[in-house]
Order: C-alpha cells, then sequence, then structure tokens
C-alpha cells in the first residue's frame, strides 16, 4: 500500500485495562476474549491491544500494514508480520500454521472496512482457527444518524478519524455486518455495539444541527436502535457441523429457558389477571354507587338550577323594580333640583326684604329719635315764660272773642 495511506498510530504504551471505557471497542473485545488464549491481531498497529491481551496470559501474534508501528509492537508479540492483508492469501503466508499450531482467536479491530476484499480474508481466516477458535472485530456503524442527516444535506465528507475515516473502503451497517460474516462461513454469537450521541461534537461523526432538519425526519432517525451506533463489536464462530450443533444447543436451552421464563411471566399475569378481575369487580361495584351518587347529584343540581332560575326571575324582576325606581330617582333629583334654585331665589329675596327691613328699622330709630328730641323742645317750651306767655295770650283773646260775639 501506498505510504500516503498509512496511518500514525497512538502510541498507548502506559495504556491499562482499568483506563478502558466501557463504551469502546476495546474494552468490549477484551471482554469477549478469555484468558490465555493463542491471538492473531489483524491491524495490531503499536501493540497497545496485544499488551493489554498479553497481561491476561495470552500470546498474541501481529499483522501490521505500518512497517513504524510494527516496529514497536514487536515488544508486546511473539511475532509481527508486516503485510497488506489485500495483497497477500493467509493460506500461503501462514501454511505452517494451518498444518500445525491454530490460533484460538483472530482480532479485526477496525480493519475490515479497510480492506478491498474482507470477505476472502474472513474466509481465509478460518482455516487458521481452532475447531473452537472465533474471531472478533469492531465495525463502524455507517448507518449512524448523523451520516444520515448529512447525506440529506448532500454531505459525505471524508474526514482523517471516524466513520468516514478517508482509508475505509467497504462500509457496513447491522444487517451487512451479519451477511458479511454468514457469507464467509461463520455463525455470529454475540454482537455488541459502542455508542456516540448523533449531535456530538465528535472528530468521529460530521457536525449536525438538529433545528436544521424537520422534526419528524429526526424523530424518525433516532428511534432507530443504531441511531447512536458507534461500531459494531461481533464475536463469530467458524461455521462447523459441531459449531452448528453446538449453536444448536445453546439455542435450545436459551429457547428452554425463555419458555420457562415465559411461563412463569405468563403465571404471574393471569395471577394479575386475577387481582385485576377482583379489582375491576370492586371499582365497578364502587362505580354503580358513583352513578347513583352522580344521578342523585344531578337530581338536586337540576332542583338548584330550578331555584336558580326563578332567583334569576326575581332578580330581574327587582332589577326592572330598580331601574324604574332608579328613573323616578333620577326625575325626582332633577325637580329637587329645580325647587333648590327656587328656593335660592326665594331666598335671595328673603334676604333682599329683611335687608331693606333693616334699613327701616335703622329709619324707623332715627325718626323715634328725631320725635323723641322734638318732644323735649315741647315740653321745653311748654314750661318757658314765653310759651306761657303766649297761651295766656291766647285764652285773652279767645276771651275777648267770645264775649264781643
Amino acid at each position: 500500500m501506498n505510504a500516503d495511506w498509512e496511518k500514525d498510530y497512538p502510541l498507548l504504551s502506559d495504556l491499562s485495562e482499568k483506563d478502558l471505557d466501557e463504551n469502546s471497542s476495546l474494552k468490549k473485545m477484551l471482554c469477549l476474549i478469555e484468558e490465555n488464549k493463542r491471538v492473531i491481531d489483524f491491524g495490531c498497529a503499536t501493540g497497545y491491544f496485544a499488551r493489554l491481551l498479553c497481561e491476561r496470559g495470552c500470546e498474541v501474534t501481529g499483522v501490521e500494514l505500518n512497517s513504524k508501528a510494527a516496529n514497536v509492537a514487536q515488544k508486546y508479540c511473539k511475532e509481527v508480520i508486516v503485510a497488506d492483508l489485500d495483497f497477500i492469501s493467509l493460506n500461503e503466508h501462514f501454511s505452517e500454521q494451518i498444518s500445525d499450531e491454530k490460533f484460538d482467536v483472530a482480532i479485526f479491530g477496525d480493519v475490515l472496512e479497510h480492506l478491498r476484499n474482507p470477505w476472502k480474508v474472513l474466509e481465509e481466516t478460518r482455516k487458521l482457527l481452532k475447531p473452537q477458535g472465533y474471531v472478533i472485530a469492531s465495525i463502524p456503524n455507517i448507518a449512524h444518524g448523523a451520516i444520515r442527516l448529512a447525506l440529506l444535506q448532500g454531505n459525505f465528507q471524508y474526514q482523517p478519524l471516524g466513520i468516514l475515516d478517508n482509508t475505509h473502503l467497504r462500509f457496513f451497517t447491522r444487517k451487512t455486518v451479519e451477511h458479511l460474516f454468514e457469507d464467509t462461513g461463520y455463525l455470529i454469537d454475540a454482537i455488541e455495539s459502542t455508542k456516540l450521541p448523533i449531535y456530538s461534537s465528535s472528530d468521529l461523526i460530521p457536525a449536525i444541527e438538529k433545528h436544521n432538519f424537520d422534526t419528524n425526519i429526526t424523530q424518525e432517525i433516532e428511534q432507530d436502535k443504531d441511531a447512536d451506533t458507534l461500531q459494531f463489536v461481533v464475536r463469530a464462530y467458524p461455521l462447523s457441523l459441531k459449531n452448528q450443533c453446538a449453536n444448536l444447543l445453546k439455542q435450545y436451552r436459551e429457547a428452554v429457558k425463555n419458555l420457562s421464563d415465559y411461563e412463569t411471566e405468563l403465571d404471574n399475569l393471569r395471577l394479575e389477571i386475577q387481582q385485576s378481575n377482583i379489582q375491576l369487580e370492586n371499582k365497578n361495584a364502587d362505580f354503580e354507587k358513583a352513578m347513583t351518587l352522580l344521578q342523585h347529584t344531578e337530581n338536586e343540581l337540576k332542583e338548584e338550577q330550578n331555584s336558580l332560575y326563578q332567583i334569576e326571575l326575581e332578580f330581574q324582576k327587582v332589577k326592572n323594580e330598580l331601574e324604574d325606581n332608579q328613573v323616578e330617582l333620577e326625575k325626582t333629583q332633577i325637580q329637587l333640583k329645580q325647587e333648590q334654585s327656587q328656593c335660592d331665589q326665594q331666598k335671595n329675596q328673603l334676604q333682599q326684604i329683611q335687608q331693606r327691613w333693616e334699613d327701616n328699622q335703622i329709619q324707623l330709630q332715627q325718626a323715634h329719635r328725631g320725635w323723641e328730641h322734638c318732644q323735649q323742645i315741647i315740653r321745653a317750651m311748654e314750661t318757658s315764660k314765653f310759651w306761657k306767655l303766649r297761651e295766656a295770650w291766647f285764652k285773652f283773646k279767645h276771651y275777648f272773642a267770645l264775649k264781643f260775639k
């Protein structure tokens, strides 16, 4: 292979099993491999996974395309073979192992998707495995929700890492992974998955903004169980009569166990149904009581409604009377205002008359004082000598007048 296509692998020399995330493909593959096995690791990189296997007592033979990485992996592997799986025949290259020592486990950790013909490689790998040997593989999921949504936008952009790695030649979904192993003579014993949310900001998937899509589309994609599946982790056994029998026996035992579980569940359901029927009968009795109470309440409500209707009629009557009284009151207020105006006028006239009477009283008092003054003058004159002489003169004159007459 052209050197431009070779990847630079991390050393991870201090990686330990306890450091592995439960959601990582390395952790899941490691859990599927028993201890003290003879392993061939295709695409062993710098040997970091081989080192973990060695700590479990395994003997590892590595196969690696990148010669620099292969040199690093030598310290963890019994042997590292630098080879391009697209251009070698495993049957020829491992003829001695095929005839003598075979492997318990063949590992393809994110390798099969890089091959031109992974079917051929898997078929040849069957001859490298012991009768109870198996293949462990991790394979990216091209049906991840982020890839689907990116395609809806017309995007299929290769990346340095992840599902759209620029060195990937093959792309797989769950169904095509199953077909890959079935078509090459394997029986899948276990298939697990690593998860990465659709809208994660990760270099392993395209960046997707949920609000750029119709809600119905995103909901439909999100409901798929593999929408957030990043990788499938598979354990598969070569399909032999013995393996088929073992698998059928395993399936039979699982079916028997499932049947027993179903029968137990059925008995529980029957018991629950009986209890539910009793509860239902009680509920029906309560319902009938409630219906009777409801009917009684409805009758009372109708009576209350009739009473309310009568009250509304009375209220309307009183309201009409009140409105009539309001009209009369307004008329009375108008008349009162008019009478008040007249009263104010009469009050003004009375004030004027009272003022004239007071003026007349003052004049009368002044006249009385003048009369009294005149009386005093008269009395003064009457007591004067002149007044007495005048009276004597008038008497004398009156006397002579009578005498001569």
